[in-house]
């Protein structure tokens, strides 16, 4: 009887040492996952943001482009004499 006690004993202490395991393995699994979808869910309104400012600052370069090519068009144009 010892010697099975003694088995079942280690089959015990050895189930018990992998159930810790699996848990502790599957709670780091989730933490990195959740992780993950952090930084995604805040790179998505940067990468937005940018796009956004980027857009932004081209139409004031396009506007202000316009503005410079509108004024020169307004300025009085001197006429040269012919000699």
């Amino acid at each position: 009887m010892a010697p099975t006690l003694r088995i079942v004993v280690r089959m015990l202490g050895i189930g018990a040492i992998l159930v810790i395991i699996a848990v502790v393995s599957r709670q780091v699994y989730l933490q990195v996952a959740a992780q993950a979808d952090l930084a995604d869910a805040e790179e998505a309104p940067a990468e937005m943001m940018l796009i956004r400012c980027e857009t932004l600052h081209q139409r004031l370069e396009n506007r202000q482009s316009r503005a410079d090519t509108e004024a020169t068009d307004a300025l009085p144009r001197v006429r040269c004499r012919e000699s």
